[in-house]
């Protein structure tokens, strides 16, 4: 049990720590010589919500309340509270995906990485509740 409390950590704070790096937020600007350009930012960081790209902030907030209701949680066990932070989970996982809306060149593979291990958080703690039910 010990470890899926782990893995119920590790995951997120892997998330976070991808989210952290300028490499994750993807914008796409226009050149009027030539060839459009790419930038990455950090999830965090307020450049991409200035030009309308509210998913990634959105993402490590949700991230950041997601580890905070997990380590509540781990003290707590209630229930209530677990249910919570499956739903901040979701939600976050929600928010990650939301480049695609954009179009493919928003999408950079630390996005899809936090999206794939959000989705992983995501079916694990749907695991773990399902056995504690059980038992």
């Amino acid at each position: 049990m010990k470890i899926k409390r782990a893995i119920l950590l590790i995951l997120p704070i892997s998330a976070f720590v991808l989210q952290l790096l300028p490499y994750g937020a993807v914008l796409n600007f226009a050149n009027p010589e030539g060839e459009p350009f790419r930038r990455t930012y950090s999830y965090f960081s307020l450049v991409p919500v200035g030009y309308a790209s509210f998913g990634p902030m959105l993402t490590g907030v949700l991230t950041c309340i997601l580890l905070t209701l997990l380590l509540v949680w781990l003290f707590n066990k209630n229930a209530v509270l677990y249910r919570v932070a499956w739903s901040a989970c979701a939600c976050s996982l929600a928010a990650s995906v939301t480049p695609v809306f954009y179009g493919i060149r928003y999408i950079s593979v630390i996005g899809v990485m936090i999206s794939v291990l959000l989705s992983v958080q995501l079916v694990m703690m749907s695991l773990i509740y399902r056995s504690t039910k059980k038992d």
